[in-house]
């Protein structure tokens, strides 16, 4: 499993995030992870997935139906719960869904506090300059930032945050489920409140451009071209991915850590 490279810096932990709105209600994740944890990630997602037809590197959340799949949804969280942060904003006050999710993704980086650790948004410049300038009102430091075009394709912590911000946006209709969700999801502007005026107002009023870090990217049109992406610790986007690999040094890799099912499944691809 290779670190995340850039060009002055290599990191070997993310915090990956996601944001899922279904009718008023906007809830972001935050997954946590080392690089070496994620292939207890993957292997927890196919683990949850059995009898599904549900892959990782393949569907995302809006390939599911809530209402058939809530066993693949919790099982997925309950796997993962450590690893995992969420907050939720309940709308009805005209606020626009993008810059939601920069704030909530601003208070939830903010709160794990993990220093040198590479966060991953799901996206493009645009979504980096709104939750760096939001961040900005908020934290002395902006962390480092990458961005990848559908991240949940590509990463298996990605897929998880999708999959648990999808989730609780259905089953969250009330305040007072927020508290009741696993994991919580505590209203932003009520127990974030010293955060999100700070941070809404920094990334309406701000107009600096975000720098990224230079990991490279690649457009990965297979399933075996985005596993291959993951492991090198390549994200979404950029020019295609030119040329098939072979997945054979990534499962032996997989079953040496002891995943023999999962390298199982990753032969299957």
């Amino acid at each position: 499993m290779r670190s995340f490279r850039a060009e002055e810096s290599t990191y070997e932990r993310s915090v990956v995030i996601d944001a899922s709105t279904v009718g008023n209600v906007t809830v972001t994740v935050a997954a946590y992870a080392e690089r070496t944890d994620e292939i207890a990630v993957l292997d927890s997602l196919y683990a949850a997935a059995d009898g599904h037809s549900f892959f990782p590197f393949r569907d995302k959340s809006h390939n599911l139906n809530h209402e058939d799949s809530i066993g693949l949804f919790e099982n997925a969280i309950v796997a993962n719960g450590h690893r995992l942060k969420a907050t939720a904003h309940l709308g009805h006050d005209g606020s626009d869904q993008e810059r939601v999710e920069a704030v909530q993704s601003a208070i939830l980086v903010e709160e794990l506090q993990t220093p040198e650790t590479l966060v991953v948004l799901d996206g493009n410049e645009d979504k980096a300059n709104r939750f760096g300038n939001a961040i900005r009102g908020i934290s002395s430091d902006i962390p480092p930032i990458a961005t990848c075009i559908q991240s949940e394709l590509y990463y298996p912590t990605a897929l998880l945050a999708d999959l648990c911000a999808s989730h609780l946006a259905h089953v969250i209709e009330h305040p007072r489920h927020c508290a009741t969700v696993e994991p919580p999801a505590p209203i932003s502007k009520e127990v974030y409140h010293n955060y999100w005026g700070k941070a809404y107002n920094s990334m309406v009023n701000s107009s600096h451009r975000v720098a990224t870090e230079s990991l490279e990217q690649r457009r990965a049109d297979t399933v075996s071209q985005r596993v291959c992406c993951w492991f090198e610790g390549h994200m979404g986007g950029g020019e295609p991915y030119s040329f098939e690999q072979s997945l054979q040094p990534i499962i032996q890799y997989v079953r040496e850590n002891g995943y023999e099912e999962l390298a199982m499944q990753l032969s299957e691809i």
